[in-house]
């Protein structure tokens, strides 16, 4: 069986746009989310021409952010009043049905908690939307696969308040040194992570950047593939 050289005993994951895309879950929930809420009279081609324009807007904070809005109704006016709390509760209710982990990613952490590397999701959920963080986590099916997930509504702050990554390093029972911590956020998550003393792999999905280029515990990438490939593989040799 092959074995990574892996010297971290812990690794900490963001969750969404990390272990999952939410702007493929976003692409494949909007198209219900139009014929419900904006374009009930109109064809599935209209649907999917407005949707493919709907992908123009969307940033990394928000995948229903009120300027998208604006842009999308202005360029393809809708059938019914918009009403913006419809749209946003049809997204954080559906959302989770249209989440899929990244198959990669999945492969990774299943090789290194075989090695005995401790696993846990740490991410960024207000109170209110709390109950569909944890709905999401559930249908993507990859609960069993971390010891611990660490909801900032329920420890009671945010990354990258320094606080709740020395909480996940304690509950798993490492030094905050012992942890790699891997995110999308360039605040929330590497500059989080590295005022805590991790190590950070950065992926950079949306090119935001060199804020941290030449930074020796920073690794940016695009996944963490091109990270966790790099590292040397070994023949682990049956007993």
């Amino acid at each position: 069986m092959e074995k990574m050289e892996f010297q971290k005993k812990a690794v900490l994951w963001d969750l969404d746009d990390t272990l999952h895309s939410r702007v493929e879950a976003a692409r494949r929930l909007f198209p219900g989310m139009f014929r419900q809420c904006l374009y009930p009279e109109r064809s599935d081609a209209f649907i999917e021409e407005a949707v493919a324009y709907m992908m123009t807007k969307i940033n990394r904070k928000s995948m229903v952010h009120e300027d998208a809005f604006r842009a999308l109704l202005e360029r393809y006016p809708s059938d019914k009043p918009y009403v913006r709390a419809d749209c946003v509760a049809y997204y954080y209710r559906h959302i989770r049905d249209f989440a899929v982990p990244f198959p990669e990613t999945m492969q990774i952490i299943r090789k290194l908690k075989a090695q005995g590397v401790k696993m846990a999701i740490v991410t960024n959920i207000t109170p209110e939307l709390l109950e569909h963080q944890h709905k999401k986590v559930e249908a993507l099916g990859i609960a069993d696969l971390f010891d611990a997930i660490i909801y900032s509504a329920e420890v009671g702050f945010h990354k990258p308040d320094r606080r709740i990554f020395d909480h996940a390093a304690a509950v798993l029972g490492v030094s905050n040194e012992e942890c790699l911590f891997v995110g999308d956020d360039l605040d929330s998550d590497v500059a989080g992570a590295l005022a805590a003393g991790m190590e950070v792999v950065w992926l950079d999905r949306w090119n935001c950047g060199d804020r941290f280029e030449g930074h020796d515990r920073v690794h940016r990438v695009q996944s963490a593939g091109e990270y966790f490939g790099k590292l040397k593989k070994t023949e682990e040799k049956p007993y």
